[in-house]
């Protein structure tokens, strides 16, 4: 997964193409990329492996669904793009089955959209300045991709930050709420 982003981060300074307009790490799977390598790094911290599922399952699920390489083979990037969300998500399937026992409710759903919320506010702000698309806030990718029945822009926008609390709950029921490994009293 480091291998992966670095690949897909320095990939365009060594050729070359490097731009502030779309080599910038402010998708959301490159922030849910750095957090799972941080949850995995310190495991005990479930705060951030929550944080990380849940910024990593619909992002990686959604890029490899509906990809948007952005590069063709036999282009290092090409690949590293599958590499990057194929092992995120599996990554999230580690941190999932713990241990520790990783537990998601309505808290770190509601702490994750706002981190989302917040990055958004980043991107648009990139955006403007450098008239990127991050977090495709400007315009839908050029494929299907769910946000075009969300609406024309920029309804699709609002509807998707309304969407999003919904999205990380779906995607948190194989963990939500789960009791931690607590020992019973009477029990070793």
């Amino acid at each position: 997964m480091l291998v992966s982003e670095a690949t897909l981060l320095m990939w365009p300074v060594v050729a070359g193409s490097w731009a502030a307009s779309s080599s910038l790490p402010l998708q959301v799977s490159d922030v849910a990329t750095m957090l799972m390598i941080g949850a995995l790094a310190w495991p005990r911290d479930r705060r951030l492996a929550g944080l990380a599922y849940l910024l990593a399952v619909p992002s990686s699920l959604l890029a490899l669904a509906f990809p948007a390489p952005g590069a063709i083979p036999p282009s290092p990037l090409y690949y590293a793009f599958w590499v990057d969300h194929a092992s995120l998500l599996a990554a999230a399937t580690v941190i999932a089955a713990g241990p520790p026992v990783l537990n998601i409710g309505w808290v770190r759903v509601a702490w994750a959209w706002l981190v989302t919320a917040a990055l958004a506010a980043v991107d648009g702000a990139v955006n403007l300045l450098t008239g990127g698309d991050y977090m495709f806030l400007r315009r839908p990718p050029a494929g299907w991709s769910p946000l075009r029945i969300m609406g024309p822009w920029p309804a699709y926008v609002f509807v998707a930050l309304l969407v999003c609390p919904l999205v990380f709950a779906a995607v948190s029921l194989p963990v939500w709420n789960r009791a931690g490994a607590r020992p019973q009293a009477g029990r070793t």
